[in-house]
């Protein structure tokens, strides 16, 4: 059977009412009883019913704050499947949504969306990091924070979502060195965003080739600039342009975001589709067209709408006392995308739940 409520109780040695208190965030707890009643919930396994949660959910209203740079649309407007997905699902528990994005990757602009989200009085936020400010620190410990995709490593953060940046910068070198056959120049791209996760990437690209590849020669590395979209676009274009024209025997490009076909497009109009091989991340729509003509070997694809669903139903779980998490990090699944493998993919949507 089911464990309930009063198995919880008596576990922890405390009345009904304070495992009903500490469930649901009500205070007026010692710490000493929200820690039995924590130990208790996670040795019986204790999940309270969906009907009695949607009640409580109900009377008393919960927000959750979700902020995101919309800088490349492609990218970040994929997240809304998983955002939307959440939301109907937890729409029974009297549980909304409030979402808020800005058009750069601008730290000033993050803060001034999160504060927008403090002053509507939401219950706990979910954010893409583009950088770390003291005032964070000091809200973890007023409100369940998550970080999705980038983390910032907040002391008190609730939990962080996302890949496993070094390890897949170490992919993209080992895709790199299979499609150049482990020799020859490669050139390295990197947007100077102010998100740590590109730059460890970078890194993790940078140590697999040192240790694993010693004909394989880093002739050129670039960050590209950008204040917003557009510029991003042009600058990647043009920047590849430029490490083409004086990088002789140029065999691969790596480039670190989501900017793989516009780096493509200007590898293409070179004429040098078949001599140097685009190595990226992410799905975007001009991506399938250079996949099919071998501009682009392959890109690293985290399906960023499964982050977002996971962080929204989990910091939910938190907020009502519901979960408690057994770590901090939740690393979630990347594929590699080829010619060969579009046909079995999915993209932008939530097939994989």
């Amino acid at each position: 059977m089911e464990p309930t409520l009063k198995d919880v109780a008596k576990l922890a040695n405390v009345s009904i009412g304070t495992v009903d208190r500490v469930l649901h965030n009500r205070g007026r707890v010692s710490l000493k009883n929200i820690e039995r009643v924590n130990a208790a919930v996670k040795k019986l396994n204790y999940k309270p019913s969906q009907i009695a949660r949607a009640l409580v959910a109900k009377k008393s209203k919960i927000k959750i704050g979700l902020v995101y740079p919309l800088v490349e649309s492609e990218f970040w407007s994929e997240i809304n499947t998983g955002i939307q997905r959440a939301g109907n699902e937890l729409l029974p528990f009297g549980v909304e949504l409030v979402i808020d994005h800005y058009s750069s990757y601008s730290l000033d602009e993050q803060m001034a969306s999160i504060n927008k989200m403090v002053k509507l009085g939401v219950n706990g936020l979910v954010f893409t990091p583009s950088g770390k400010d003291a005032y964070l620190e000091k809200l973890c410990k007023t409100l369940p924070v998550a970080t999705v995709i980038d983390d910032i490593e907040l002391k008190g953060e609730a939990f962080h979502i996302g890949p496993d940046d070094r390890r897949i910068g170490r992919l993209g070198a080992k895709l790199t060195a299979l499609f150049i056959q482990s020799k020859g120049n490669i050139a390295v791209l990197c947007p100077s965003y102010t998100t740590s996760g590109m730059h460890v990437r970078v890194q993790g690209f940078v140590e697999k080739i040192r240790e694993d590849y010693p004909n394989i020669h880093i002739a050129d590395t670039r960050l590209i600039h950008g204040a917003g979209e557009k510029d991003y676009y042009i600058n990647a274009y043009t920047q590849t342009l430029d490490v083409i024209k004086n990088t002789p025997d140029l065999r691969a490009i790596y480039i670190s975001n989501g900017l793989t076909e516009w780096v493509a497009k200007a590898v293409d109009d070179s004429g040098k589709t078949g001599q140097i091989t685009v190595i990226g991340h992410e799905y975007t729509s001009g991506v399938k067209h250079f996949l099919e003509t071998g501009c682009i070997g392959a890109t690293i694809y985290q399906n960023p709408s499964q982050q977002f669903y996971l962080a929204v139903k989990l910091l939910y779980e938190i907020i009502t006392g519901n979960h408690i998490p057994d770590g901090k990090n939740i690393v979630t699944n990347c594929n590699i995308i080829m010619d060969e493998t579009v046909p079995f993919s999915r993209f932008g949507g939530m097939e994989y739940f």
